[in-house]
C-alpha cells in the first residue's frame, strides 16, 4: 500500500526539524599555523615592485592576540570590531571580543572560536624549536586556535602581525584563512618586508608649506629611485582603522593649560622599506598531516585536527 500525499507531507514535516539542525552542526577544528623567513642564501633574488597589497573586507583579530590591543597614542579607544556574516549564530562562533581588554593573554576557554590558544595546547612546539635554532631560518609568528568549518562565503580571514615592530608595522603582515566546501583548504595573503632606516619625523603644523619646498623634495625623491626601488605602501592596518582618535576637541587635565600646547603633533615614526616579498598562496588540507606553503623567502607550516567541542557542537 503506497503511503498518501497526506502521510508524505506529513513526515518530511516531521523530519524538517532534524534537517534543520544538522545543517546548523558544524564542525570543529584546531588550526595551527607556523609562519618562518628563509635566508637568501645567494643574495640574487629579485623580487616584484609591482604588487599591491591590501586586507580583506571580512576580516577578524584573535582573541588574546596583540592586535585587539588598541594602539598606545589612541587609548580612549572603543573594543575592535570582529563582526562575522548575519547568516552565522554568535552563539556558535561568539567572534566578539571582550570589552576593555588591557593585554594580551592567550585562553583557556575552550568553548570559544578564534581565540588564541595558550602555548600549552600547540602541536608544532618542536619544529618551532629546531627551526628557532637552524642556520637561515627564524620564526616569525606561531598561533594556534580553534574555529568552526565555514564556507568561503563565510569563513572570515583572520588578520595576522608577526617578527620585529618597526612603528605601526611589523616584519610580517596579512591575513589567512580555513575555508571548508567539499574539502578543507587554507588560503594565505602575507608579506615580508625589511625596514630600513627610520625616516625623519614631519611635524603637522598649522603653517603653510612653501612651493620650493616641494620643488626641492621631488628632486631629493627623484634622485633616491634612480638608486633603489620604489615599493609599494604598506596598506592601513584594519585593526587600528576600528579604533576611534581622539576628537579635536579633547580635554586636557587641569593642570596643563590648553592655550599653551603646541598646534603640532609628531607623525607616528615610519621606517623606509627596503625589501618586500608576498606569498598568496591557496591548497587544499588533509586532517592531522603538516602543510607547507613553500617561498623562495618565507614558508607557512599550517596543522589543522578535528576539535570535538561538545559544548558548541550539542545542539
Amino acid at each position: 500500500m503506497k503511503p498518501s500525499f497526506r502521510q508524505t507531507a506529513a513526515l518530511l514535516f516531521l523530519l524538517l526539524p532534524t534537517l534543520s539542525l544538522a545543517e546548523e552542526t558544524l564542525p570543529w577544528y584546531q588550526v595551527e599555523i607556523l609562519v618562518l623567513t628563509q635566508q637568501d642564501l645567494y643574495g640574487d633574488e629579485k623580487h616584484r615592485t609591482d604588487v599591491e597589497l591590501s586586507y580583506p573586507q571580512n576580516w577578524l583579530t584573535l582573541e588574546g592576540s596583540e592586535l585587539r590591543i588598541p594602539p598606545a597614542p589612541l587609548l580612549e579607544s572603543s573594543e575592535v570590531t570582529t563582526e562575522l556574516p548575519d547568516n552565522i549564530s554568535s552563539d556558535s562562533l561568539d567572534a566578539s571580543g571582550p570589552e576593555g581588554i588591557s593585554k594580551a593573554e592567550p585562553s583557556t576557554d575552550k568553548a570559544k572560536s578564534f581565540v588564541l590558544l595558550d602555548k600549552k595546547d600547540y602541536e608544532l612546539g618542536p619544529e618551532n624549536y629546531t627551526l628557532g635554532r637552524a642556520s637561515g631560518y627564524r620564526v616569525l609568528l606561531h598561533w594556534a586556535w580553534r574555529q568552526p568549518g565555514l564556507d568561503i562565503d563565510n569563513s572570515p580571514w583572520v588578520l595576522l602581525a608577526g617578527g620585529e615592530q618597526y612603528g605601526e608595522h611589523h616584519e610580517l603582515e596579512g591575513s589567512l584563512r580555513i575555508v571548508l566546501n567539499r574539502y578543507l583548504h587554507v588560503q594565505a595573503n602575507l608579506w615580508h618586508t625589511r625596514f630600513g632606516q627610520l625616516q625623519p619625523a614631519m611635524p603637522v603644523t598649522e603653517t603653510a608649506i612653501e612651493p620650493s619646498d616641494l620643488v626641492a623634495d621631488d628632486q631629493q625623491s627623484t634622485v633616491d629611485n634612480a638608486v633603489s626601488p620604489t615599493w609599494p605602501g604598506l596598506p592601513g592596518q584594519p585593526w587600528r582603522e576600528t579604533v576611534e582618535a581622539p576628537q579635536s576637541g579633547t580635554n586636557f587635565p587641569e593642570s596643563i593649560n590648553q592655550a599653551d600646547t603646541p598646534a603640532w603633533t609628531f607623525e607616528t615614526p615610519k621606517f623606509s622599506i627596503n625589501d618586500l616579498v608576498t606569498l598568496n598562496q591557496s591548497t587544499r588540507l588533509q586532517l592531522g598531516e603538516l602543510t607547507y606553503l613553500d617561498h623562495p623567502n618565507l614558508g607557512v607550516l599550517v596543522l589543522v585536527n578535528r576539535y570535538e567541542n561538545s559544548e558548541e557542537n550539542t545542539p
